[in-house]
C-alpha cells in the first residue's frame, strides 16, 4: 500500500525519513574538509537559467553601446533575495570568457560587491579590492578613482558590476552617497555598469533621477509564471538538468529525489518561479545529505533545507514537504 498523502500535498512522515545514512548529520573535522571540496563541485554547476535571458541581453547591449572615455551606461537589476542576481552576474562573465573575444588573461567583466553603509572611501576600496589591490587604504578618494580606473585599463575591463547596490545610498554627515560617485562614474566613460541589488535598490536608484536617467530599461530577475503549463514544464527541465549534473559530478550513489512530481510542486512553491532560489535549495540539501552520509538527496534531506534555509530566511512560511503546499506565501 502506497503512503498516505494528505489532501494538502505534504508527504507522509514515514516518507521523510531516511532511506539511506544516518538520520542526523556528522559534522567531524574529517567531514567538513571533505564538505569544503565536495561543495566547490557544487558550486560549479551551472544550467542555462530562463530567468537570466533579459539580464544576459541588457548586459550585452551596455558593453555594446560603450564607447571608452566617450559614452558609457549602465543597467539596473533589481529583484527579490536570492532571485539569482550573483549568480547571473558571474555566468555573464564566463558566457564572455567562451566567446574568445579578450585575451586570457584580461579581466572584461568584473563583480564588485558592497559593504553595508559604504562611504565613497569604500566604494573605491571594494573595487580595487576585487583587482587584488591590498595597498589602497592610505590613499585620498581622488587617488583611489584613478587607481581604479588604471586597473579598468590594465585588465582590459569593460563592464563593471556593482553587487549589492543598495549599500550605496549611505550618506554620512558632510559627505556624498556613492549614489553621486556613481554619476561621475558614468560621466568618466570608463566602463559600462551593472547595478545589482534587492528591492531597496529599486527604490534608491529611481529616487534619483540624474541617475536612473542615465541607465538603459532595467532588466529586473523576472520569476517564472508557475501558473503557465509552459513554465512549470521550464522549471521541471531546469531541476532535471541540475539532477543530471549532481549524478555527473559523482557526489552521490543515486539519483536524487529531485524528480518526483510532488517534490518539484513543492519546489516550485518555495523557489515562487526564482531558480536560483531552487539552486540554493539544493546546495544546502546536498549539504545535509553528505554529512549523514546518504546515498543522494532524499526528500528529508529537501524537507531539512525547506525548514532551516528558506524558513529561516522568510522566503516561505512553511517546509511544504511536511506541511503542504497551501498557504505558502501567506
Amino acid at each position: 500500500m502506497p503512503p498516505k498523502i494528505t489532501s494538502s500535498g505534504a508527504f507522509a512522515p514515514e516518507e521523510l525519513l531516511p532511506r539511506s545514512g544516518s538520520p542526523m548529520q556528522r559534522e567531524t573535522p574529517e567531514k567538513l574538509t571533505a564538505l569544503h571540496q565536495r561543495h566547490a563541485a557544487i558550486r560549479s554547476i551551472f544550467i542555462h537559467n530562463p530567468n537570466h535571458v533579459g539580464v544576459f541581453k541588457s548586459l550585452d547591449m551596455v558593453i555594446a553601446l560603450g564607447s571608452k572615455g566617450i559614452y558609457q551606461t549602465g543597467v539596473r537589476n533589481a529583484a527579490e533575495s536570492y532571485a539569482g542576481k550573483s549568480s547571473s552576474a558571474d555566468e555573464f562573465a564566463r558566457i564572455i570568457g567562451r566567446r574568445g573575444t579578450y585575451p586570457a588573461e584580461a579581466r572584461p567583466i568584473v563583480r564588485v560587491e558592497l559593504e553595508q553603509a559604504c562611504t565613497p572611501k569604500r566604494f573605491w576600496l571594494a573595487i580595487l579590492a576585487a583587482y587584488g589591490d591590498g595597498f589602497a587604504s592610505s590613499k585620498d578618494e581622488e587617488q583611489l578613482r584613478r587607481s581604479a580606473y588604471e586597473a579598468f585599463e590594465k585588465h582590459s575591463t569593460v563592464l563593471l558590476i556593482i553587487d549589492e547596490v543598495q549599500h550605496s545610498g549611505y550618506r554620512s554627515k558632510g559627505f556624498s552617497a556613492p549614489t553621486d560617485v556613481i554619476k561621475r562614474f558614468i560621466s568618466d566613460a570608463q566602463v559600462g555598469l551593472g547595478l545589482f541589488g534587492n528591492e531597496k535598490a529599486k527604490e534608491l536608484l529611481e529616487s534619483n533621477n540624474q541617475l536612473s536617467h542615465r541607465l538603459l530599461p532595467p532588466c529586473d530577475i523576472q520569476p517564472l509564471d508557475l501558473a503557465d503549463p509552459a513554465e512549470q514544464e521550464r522549471f521541471r527541465s531546469f531541476v532535471r538538468k541540475y539532477d543530471k549534473a549532481l549524478e555527473d559530478q559523482k557526489l552521490f550513489t543515486t539519483s536524487a529525489d529531485l524528480h518526483d512530481e510532488r517534490a518539484l510542486n513543492c519546489l516550485m512553491a518555495v523557489s515562487r518561479g526564482y531558480l536560483g532560489r531552487f539552486v540554493t535549495l539544493a546546495q544546502v540539501a546536498a549539504r545535509h545529505a553528505f554529512l549523514r552520509d546518504a546515498d543522494a538527496i532524499e526528500f528529508c534531506d529537501l524537507s531539512f533545507a525547506c525548514t532551516t534555509w528558506a524558513v529561516g530566511q522568510k522566503l516561505t512560511s512553511h517546509d511544504p514537504f511536511r506541511f503542504g503546499v497551501g498557504g505558502i506565501n501567506a
